[in-house]
């Protein structure tokens, strides 16, 4: 019997990430075991669809700001699979605002940057080779909206986690103090925090050879999320589109990349963009 394809995906429940999980449950043709994260563990409510008997869908409980959280499923899936071949990480958290308190700007880094990279380095052990990452990003982390000295520092080729975790708390404390748009830094802490996020995928691929690990942005997509911006052009089931091709499409072994379309609001698979 064929061995299942395990697969895992972070903020499982709503948005991007259920249709995510619907599609995989319907197209993908081999037997498959999908964890559908989120932070109440429940049950991924998918009632329209005729689940194929190859797929088990499998809930399981993930806080991007609890540790334990973030362990648990890693060590589950150690004992009950053995390994995981791919991991989405959709979760995440965003305040369209640029008056946001220093505790929701300190969620939005702990939930986007390290909380997604502190998954990544959970799972990490346990990935299959040949496995891929999928870190859900967003335009918003484009380094155009950084001033040059910054995005020269996001770009260096020796960044590593350690001098980009010190990336992140300059930025904590220009925000504290009311300097951050006056040092060169985005207005709201969400492009900060995904801009971070494309730098661990960067680090990460470069420290994981084999693996195949990227991010992408999915666009400008109808969810509760994506509406505090206005009204998105594109459906759920779009928006799943580039993830879907970089966990289990046809990539060429690329890895370390930022994925888009031209548009935030095309309905295209993606492809490497600079960022």
């Amino acid at each position: 019997m064929e061995t299942p394809l395990v697969i895992v995906v972070t903020g499982a429940n709503r948005g991007i990430g259920r249709a995510i999980c619907a599609a995989l449950a319907q197209q993908y043709p081999n037997p498959l075991i999908l964890y559908a994260a989120s932070r109440t563990g429940a049950s991924l409510d998918l009632p329209n669809l005729a689940i194929p008997p190859t797929v088990s869908i499998r809930p399981a409980q993930v806080s991007l700001t609890d540790q334990a959280s973030i362990s648990a499923p890693s060590e589950r899936i150690r004992n009950e699979n053995k390994s995981c071949v791919v991991l989405i990480n959709n979760a995440g958290l965003y305040y369209f605002q640029e008056n946001i308190t220093m505790a929701q700007c300190q969620e939005t880094l702990d939930v986007n940057y390290r909380g997604t990279l502190n998954i990544c380095q959970a799972f990490l052990p346990i990935m299959r080779k040949g496995g891929r990452i999928v870190n859900i990003s967003s335009q918003s982390g484009q380094l155009k909206y950084f001033h040059p000295r910054l995005r020269a520092r996001f770009l260096s080729p020796n960044l590593n986690l350690s001098k980009l975790d010190d990336l992140a708390e300059e930025y904590i404390r220009s925000a504290d103090h009311y300097t951050a748009t006056a040092s060169g830094w985005p207005p709201l802490a969400y492009f900060t925090s995904k801009a971070a996020l494309n730098s661990v995928t960067r680090i990460l691929a470069r420290e994981n050879t084999k693996l195949l690990i990227n991010c992408c942005c999915p666009g400008w997509v109808g969810t509760p999320l994506g509406a505090q911006a206005g009204q998105p052009p594109k459906s759920v089931e779009q928006g799943a589109r580039i993830p879907l091709r970089l966990a289990i499409g046809e990539i060429e072994q690329i890895s370390g990349r930022y994925w888009a379309n031209d548009s935030v609001a095309s309905v295209g698979y993606g492809k490497v963009q600079d960022w």
